[in-house]
């Protein structure tokens, strides 16, 4: 389940509504300021997307074929003896491990309060065009896992997005308690329920080796689809994974819920403040949990883990910090920006990046794995990260959503939205 992401992908996507949801007879201003809708695209939302797929990009193409691919000890211990694949691998875990994964879920939170908002305030029944939301999601992501990526997140965030809206009554309290508690314990929860029903991942790691041997996609799919599904759903190997995630779509909800956002640039030096302290220490503990899992401190396990489960997420949130405070600076707000194109079109840059994966590093592609180590595979995710932004620099020139954004909100709604913008004042390309 360290493939993460994900994947930040529950935009809000209530704006420019079609027309059977327009608000029937409600003042949005005789709603109390907690309860207003959102009607403005989010800018601060889509830059902190961006950077978070940066980070899912590194992980997935520098650690993901070192550790959970089928590579032999021989060649891996080979790419361990060179500096440069050290560092790769440094910039990976210390920088983006569980960091990236982390910000995706709380803006998948973040999201969906944005959209419960908007179409609460357009008397709209949210929990159905939610729910057709969370079912268009999840086929996506069932494609993408059995046919192009085997580190597939979208199905699992679907999944428990359906937990979310059924806890969207809760108070703000009880849900950032909860929340707070999932991010911090859920995973080593789900760990000691495995560990207790005796799972474990030697016959998933033999399974995946023969359908690399064999190499030919329809087998590969076939028998990791059915590896996948008993891991995840009848081993309960879902059950870490998902409290993992629920928390962060928690503490995403509760974040949007209390404004923070929009509230930034009156905070900023509560903001700054923060971030002074959190990102050092979240680094720290980091660090520190980095070394002793390099052999390079004393320590054991148990010790890695708990800095882990505390760096990690507050790493995280000084880096949201950090780019929401650049997002009000005067000097830095048009660098940081640039976050902002592919994320916007964040599923659809997921997607793809899951493809380049799969041609790159399975025997049906490339079959590049122990080929190439890891400092080219974080060039790699580099350049492609750049390729993607620069794509969905030109793609929102033209259009109003990426490709898969388009099919998503179309299947939302029930409804084709406008894809291109208006070319002059008079006409809407077709």
């Amino acid at each position: 389940m360290a493939l993460a992401c994900g994947q930040a992908l529950g935009r809000g996507l209530a704006s420019n509504l079609p027309p059977r949801y327009a608000v029937r007879g409600r003042n949005l201003q005789s709603l109390p300021i907690s309860a207003q809708p959102i009607t403005q695209r989010i800018d601060e939302l889509d830059v902190l997307r961006g950077a978070a797929l940066l980070g899912v990009f590194v992980v997935h193409f520098v650690g993901v074929p070192l550790y959970e691919l089928s590579l032999d000890e021989a060649t891996r211990d080979a790419f361990l003896e060179r500096l440069d694949h050290h560092i790769a691998l440094f910039i990976s875990d210390f920088f983006f491990q569980n960091k990236a994964n982390t910000l995706f879920a709380t803006l998948f939170g973040m999201g969906f309060w944005v959209m419960l908002q908007r179409l609460t305030a357009r008397d709209a029944d949210f929990a159905a065009i939610y729910a057709r939301r969370l079912g268009t999601l999840l086929l996506i992501g069932l494609v993408n896992w059995f046919l192009f990526f085997p580190g597939d997140v979208l199905h699992e965030y679907a999944l428990i997005g359906l937990v979310l809206l059924a806890l969207r009554q809760w108070r703000a309290k009880t849900m950032l308690i909860v929340g707070i508690a999932l991010a911090l314990f859920g995973s080593p929860i789900g760990s000691h329920v495995s560990a207790a029903l005796g799972i474990s991942d030697e016959a998933f790691y033999e399974t995946q080796r023969l359908a690399f041997e064999l190499g030919e996609f329809w087998t590969y799919v076939r028998m990791m689809g059915g590896m996948y599904s008993e891991r995840d759903f009848l081993q309960a190997g879902l059950l870490g994974w998902g409290l993992y995630i629920l928390g962060r779509f928690l503490i995403g909800a509760w974040v949007m819920r209390e404004r923070w956002i929009e509230r930034a640039r009156d905070m900023l030096p509560q903001v700054r403040r923060l971030l002074w302290i959190v990102l050092p220490v979240g680094a720290i503990a980091e660090l520190w949990s980095l070394l002793i899992f390099m052999e390079v401190l004393p320590g054991g396990e148990m010790l890695d883990g708990a800095l882990h489960m505390i760096g990690a997420p507050l790493m995280a949130l000084g880096y949201a910090l950090l780019l929401i405070s650049l997002c009000q600076s005067v000097t830095w707000r048009n660098t940081v920006l640039w976050f902002a194109p592919v994320g916007r079109i964040a599923l659809t840059a997921y997607v793809l990046h899951g493809m380049v994966f799969t041609l790159i590093f399975m025997p049906f592609g490339l079959d590049a794995l122990g080929v190439i180590g890891p400092s080219l595979c974080l060039l790699l995710a580099l350049a492609l990260y750049i390729a993607l932004t620069v794509f969905a620099v030109f793609w929102l020139a033209k259009f109003r959503y990426g490709p898969l954004e388009y099919l998503w909100r179309w299947a939302t709604y029930g409804q084709r939205p406008a894809f291109r913008k208006l070319r002059d004042s008079g006409s809407t390309a077709a």
